[in-house]
């Protein structure tokens, strides 16, 4: 067998095994694998693809395994995943990582030490994430502290393309959050004793706040996340110029830092160790200064932070500092190989997270690419330098491009030229004055601010081009979220374009190819066909809907939002669930009343989903949201439209509320109503009408009959009036709700309600994103959480 060949195979089996593990089983792969091994030795033909596939299935197994800690994760005792969650109580604690501070608010992961207080007061165990509103700087890695909160499982907003996040924090050991609205409200606890670890954090912290005193944002901000990791102060507007420039990997301490680090060490050492004849003699000075050069490798990967991209660049310094010991020549794909498994091993479901997908895919794609399009590895001199330098920027954003589509909804154009500008001013003259900034910091902290000065005059002219390059609105793209099946064909053809010179290669590619041109049809037939879809969201206490019409029209009514949060709900889950259904635009966005629970998420749909029309009943909201949002309105160039009964909007499509001489009711009572219909089926959206407008619309009750309801208010009682819910006889009620909302909604007894007639009451804090579709005479009701209704069309 060959070694590079195994290596890649039990690489991949134990990336495929951590990813695919709720679908694999241990034991099973175990046994095939230890089957083939006896088949293998006991054959007098011993077959390579018997021994790979065998080790495949071993992989396949030690990852899916590995997976079971945090799938599946067996708790102590006293551990506060255990308490009957959620919980109002008092928690102590330590923090137990540097505190991420950004976008307005603090997160503190705390080691559980007890909870409750007084003679309730008892030991715990456990991490906390510890959400705290502002920027809290006075708490730091190592502190202790006491503090009365509510302890909560996490929860995902389960709607289509939603963002992990309860995979995300157990992958970190977390299984209860919490959060705290002031960090007055925290009481600092005496200190325990301090380790190396608080010692690294000290000097990392006081990095940051040497380089905050000394440069000015928004240059500080980015050095300190080029020389601590710290991003936390890099303002959104900047972060987002980085994203759509396609430089934004700058910003993480990755290959480059260490490896700049790794080099000089090196060099340090060994100029040291030829200043001694006798060393010289003795020893075999480029091993030793290899060896040497791991200690400060180790040191800056620990005072950065520990990310993703930074341990799997000293990982790979490591190995390639083992394979010179052993005179082993270095191989980069070997060594990116071994890093992959040693952090998939160690950090079990890391292979799930972006940061490790994009490290990984991005290094792969510059090695093979150069490999494959650069010069030949004997050819020197500067016209072989800049041929391989010229194939880099390409190979990465090519290779990275479906990864970034898939988690980002976005590909960067302007990427191919920002890069070869960039990277040398962010990464090789700024990093070398910070690296070197943080090294002198404990001896000559003058000196230090010195270098950092120098390294923010060198930063402004670097974000100025970043900002220039991200202006212009082609820069980069908004494109549909792929499948993971799409990903994989995606990849498939790159994989074949790279090995076109071979058979296998072309043969791949144009099975790819095909597979994405079917997989397009399709997707053209969906948008485009009769049926009639909606879609409401689990957005948590709000509301959002989308309404896919006949013949590819789309609509959205409202967007969700949480009043005075800094969560956009249009960019985190209403817009992920659009591009999972490959809309780039909608024709019109609509908020059924001024509440930001209704219309929190709408400006960024009015920015990057260019709505043909606006609508709404005309009834003003108050305050900065509502200031925001009519800005975003005039910038979005949309036709406002102000409706009422009269309006006439498509043949399936009525506004039943508000009428045109509706006066000044309460905001609540403003609300549209829409009702949509297609054949037999009728959709009632009533935002958050309440008695007074339900009366308005049994004066006409025969408009109201409807399969489908959005129960009105959240299922509040000042709405669903029992000859209101008689008069819609809805089959199946939806009620948009947030899961353990303070406001105790839906009411019980208006569930109670719904369900003595019959009707199938689905709730998104239970059921997730529920979904109805229908041909106009028949039914179909879906949802994320599995929750269905035996619904037809009467």
């Amino acid at each position: 067998m060959e070694v590079r060949a195994t290596v890649w195979v039990a690489t991949a089996g134990v990336l495929a095994g951590e990813l695919a593990a709720p679908g694999l089983s241990p034991p099973v792969l175990f046994g095939v694998a230890c089957a083939l091994a006896i088949v293998w030795l006991a054959g007098r033909r011993r077959s390579a693809a018997v021994a790979w596939i065998a080790v495949a299935a071993m992989a396949l197994g030690v990852g899916a395994q590995r997976m079971s800690v945090v799938q599946a994760p067996e708790f102590p005792p006293d551990h506060v995943a255990r308490l009957t969650l959620p919980l109002r109580t008092a928690l102590e604690g330590r923090i137990a990582a540097a505190p991420d501070r950004r976008d307005g608010r603090t997160v503190l992961l705390v080691a559980a030490e007890a909870v409750g207080r007084g003679t309730a007061r008892r030991r715990a165990s456990g991490l906390v994430r510890v959400g705290v509103r502002g920027r809290a700087p006075a708490w730091r890695y190592g502190d202790r502290l006491r503090v009365d909160t509510i302890l909560r499982a996490p929860r995902n907003f389960e709607s289509p393309g939603r963002f992990d996040y309860v995979g995300h924090l157990a992958r970190r050991g977390v299984h209860v959050t919490a959060f705290v609205w002031n960090d007055e409200t925290i009481e600092r606890l005496p200190p325990s004793a301090a380790g190396l670890r608080d010692a690294l954090e000290a000097w990392r912290s006081r990095l940051a706040t040497t380089i905050d005193g000394a440069v000015a944002p928004p240059a500080g901000a980015v050095l300190q996340a080029l020389v601590v990791g710290e991003e936390g102060g890099i303002d959104a507007g900047l972060r987002d110029a980085f994203s759509r420039a396609g430089v934004v990997h700058i910003l993480s301490i990755s290959g480059l830092h260490v490896g700049l680090v790794a080099g000089a060490a090196f060099a340090l050492f060994r100029w040291l160790l030829t200043r001694s004849e006798w060393l010289v003699l003795a020893v075999d000075v480029e091993r030793a200064a290899a060896v040497a050069s791991l200690g400060p490798v180790v040191l800056y990967t620990a005072l950065s932070g520990l990310g993703v991209a930074t341990l799997r660049s000293a990982i790979m310094v490591v190995v390639a500092v083992l394979a010179g010991l052993c005179g082993r020549p270095v191989d980069v794909l070997r060594s990116l190989a071994v890093t992959a498994t040693i952090l998939a091993l160690a950090w079990p479901g890391a292979p799930l997270e972006i940061s490790f997908q994009l490290s990984f895919v991005s290094v792969l794609a510059i090695v093979v690419g150069t490999r494959r399009l650069g010069p030949a590895r004997n050819a020197r001199g500067w016209r072989a330098r800049l041929r391989a330098a010229a194939v880099v920027s390409p190979a990465a954003l090519l290779g990275t491009a479906p990864l970034t589509a898939f988690h980002f909804h976005q590909v960067s154009l302007i990427g191919l030229v920002a890069n070869p500008i960039a990277v040398p001013i962010f990464g090789s003259l700024v990093v070398v004055l910070g690296l070197a900034g943080a090294l002198v910091e404990p001896l000559g902290p003058a000196a230090a601010k010195a270098l950092f000065r120098l390294a923010g005059l060198v930063l402004r002219p670097g974000i100025a081009i970043v900002r220039r390059l991200a202006a212009p609105p082609w820069a980069a793209v908004d494109v549909p979220i792929p499948t993971v099946g799409e990903l994989a064909l995606l990849y498939a053809t790159l994989a074949g374009l790279v090995l076109l010179p071979r058979r296998g290669g072309r043969v791949l590619a144009a099975v790819a190819l095909t597979g994405l041109l079917v997989d397009a049809g399709w997707w053209v037939r969906e948008r485009s066909g009769p049926h009639l879809r909606a879609t409401f969201l689990d957005v948590g206490q709000g509301d959002a809907g989308v309404l896919e019409l006949p013949g590819g029209r789309v609509v959205v009514v409202d967007a969700g939002g949480f009043p005075g949060g800094d969560f956009d709900t249009g960019a985190a889950v209403v817009a992920p669930f659009l591009l999972t259904r490959k809309i780039l635009r909608v024709d019109a966005v609509a908020i059924t009343h001024a509440h930001p629970d209704h219309f929190g998420g709408v400006a960024y749909l009015l920015a990057h989903f260019h709505p043909r029309e606006f609508w709404w009943s005309g009834v003003p909201g108050t305050g900065v949201e509502w200031q925001r949002l009519m800005a975003a309105v005039q910038a979005s160039g949309a036709r406002v439209r102000r409706l009422d009964t009269t309006a006439q909007l498509a043949p399936d499509v009525a506004v039943l509320h508000p009428p045109p001489d509706l006066g000044t009711p309460s905001i609540n009572d403003s609300s549209l109503v829409l009702r949509v219909h297609s054949g037999r089926v009728g959709l009632l959206l009533t935002g958050d009408i309440e008695a007074a407008a339900e009366q308005r619309l049994l004066a006409d009750p025969a408009r109201l009959p409807s399969v489908v309801l959005k129960v009105p208010h959240h299922g509040s009682r000042t709405s669903s009036a029992p000859g209101f819910v008689s008069a819609v006889a809805p089959v199946v009620a939806v009620m948009s709700v947030g899961a353990d909302n303070r406001y105790r909604l839906p009411t019980p007894e208006i569930e109670r309600r719904y369900r003595a007639r019959g009707t199938c009451v689905l709730r998104t804090d239970r059921c997730g994103a529920v979904t109805v579709e229908t041909d106009g005479d028949r039914l179909a009701v879906d949802s994320m959480r599995g929750c269905r209704c035996p619904a037809t069309a009467r």
